[in-house]
């Protein structure tokens, strides 16, 4: 199964020398492969060679840095994959054959980002940085059709691995087993080292903590020496390397202004297996939180819908709130079953209450009809996420 998103067509497009990035996993690769029509293409190894999957053959560097060269004087396109791994050496060598030809950078780190745009990069202006994350939620749930999977799906190497909600039981310790190696992964590329502290703030978060100073209690009882302000630069590391996003908070009572999650659905909830059921032991989890997760999807969702900005409400609990120009516009209550009376009452009420102009109900299970603003089932998020799919794609 293949999903089609909707920076298909930016990667088939790109028409100057280009860095395509982001964390290890999102599907960089495959993008490039298969949208750009290019003339040469090649990975750099760890070992520091070149490998050419249209020949399966290895080449040192400087045969593969002379065919770059080569083929960007004949006006060719040259694809360079894993280019973090690239000695700086050769960057001077690249920058002396701008405008030639087109070359597309990929680099699985958000360091080689910053270091292309450093002022002394000699590949400072000449190429653009062009970031890739997960999948957009309604990229996904346009084509696969169902709320809950399409959660999952927005990381694309569990195509291969989940087939359905249940494989996340079923297959939690595996799953938490690669995981695990990518986020090592990840670290690696960015030069630094998956130590047991970023390991421990990752199953915080996972956990459902999200205050700096809730975190920072939290690691100090297991241990650690951490207050509030190191553990905001810590997040913020973690931000920098694609694996955690911060939410703005909404309301009165707001005592913090950001809400700090795990940006990957399937990592947080196996991060949240290891956390709650320690899977890498046990080898076995119970219920998980996937209504939590599903909420900030469909938000996302829905901000695209509106062209609003996502907020969350943790403190009034109040699951989705649409901000325009930072003012709220709708709250929504999202359930992944069906609304009783009592709960649709008590939810538009909490949410008026809060000073959210509108209020809507959403159910994975059944539509609701209790006279809310908006109220919508599982059918009509399908209908949505297609709409905001086009839209995209028709803009780009």
């Amino acid at each position: 199964m293949e999903i089609l998103r909707r920076e298909y067509n930016d990667v088939k497009n790109f028409s100057s020398w280009t860095l395509v990035y982001g964390r290890r996993k999102v599907g960089k690769s495959f993008l490039v492969r298969k949208y750009v029509n290019y003339d040469l293409y090649y990975v750099i190894t760890r070992d520091l060679q070149a490998y050419f999957p249209t020949d399966n053959s290895f080449r040192n560097l400087n045969e593969a840095f002379s065919l770059t060269i080569k083929a960007l004087r004949e006006n060719k396109t040259v694809v360079i994959d894993e280019f973090q791994r690239m000695p700086e050496k050769y960057w001077d060598g690249l920058s002396v054959e701008h405008p030639n030809g087109k070359l597309i950078l990929v680099g699985s780190s958000f360091r080689i980002m910053q270091k292309l745009v450093d002022r002394q990069s000699p590949l400072l202006g000449l190429v653009l940085p062009y970031r890739l994350e997960i999948i957009h939620y309604s990229d996904v749930l346009s084509q696969v059709g169902n709320p809950l999977l399409s959660l999952i799906y927005r990381d694309p190497w569990t195509l291969s691995f989940v087939k359905s909600v249940k494989d996340l039981e079923d297959k939690a310790y595996q799953l938490y087993m690669v995981t695990k190696a990518l986020i090592g992964e990840i670290f690696e590329e960015e030069e630094r080292q998956l130590t047991s502290l970023y390991e421990a703030i990752l199953l915080s978060l996972a956990e459902g903590e999200w205050n700096t100073a809730i975190i920072a209690g939290s690691l100090n009882s297991k241990g650690f020496n951490v207050t509030p302000s190191s553990v905001s630069g810590y997040l913020e590391t973690l931000q920098n390397m694609g694996l955690v996003e911060k939410i703005p908070i909404y309301g009165e009572k707001k005592r913090a202004r950001w809400y700090y999650k795990i940006s990957s659905p399937i990592i947080s909830l196996i991060f949240y297996a290891e956390a709650k059921y320690n899977v890498s032991f046990t080898e076995n989890v119970g219920e998980l939180p996937i209504g939590r997760e599903v909420q900030f999807s469909i938000g996302d969702l829905l901000a695209e819908k509106h062209s609003a900005t996502l907020a969350y409400s943790p403190y009034e609990d109040i699951d989705i709130v649409l901000l325009d120009k930072g003012k709220p516009i709708i709250g929504y209550e999202v359930k992944l079953g069906e609304f009783s009376k009592a709960e649709a009452e008590k939810s538009i009420e909490r949410i008026r209450r809060a000073g959210i102009p509108k209020a809507g109900l959403i159910s994975l299970s059944e539509k609701p009809n209790f006279n809310a603003d908006e109220e919508l089932g599982p059918e009509d998020l399908v209908r949505i996420s297609r709409d905001v799919f086009q839209k995209y794609v028709i803009r780009r």
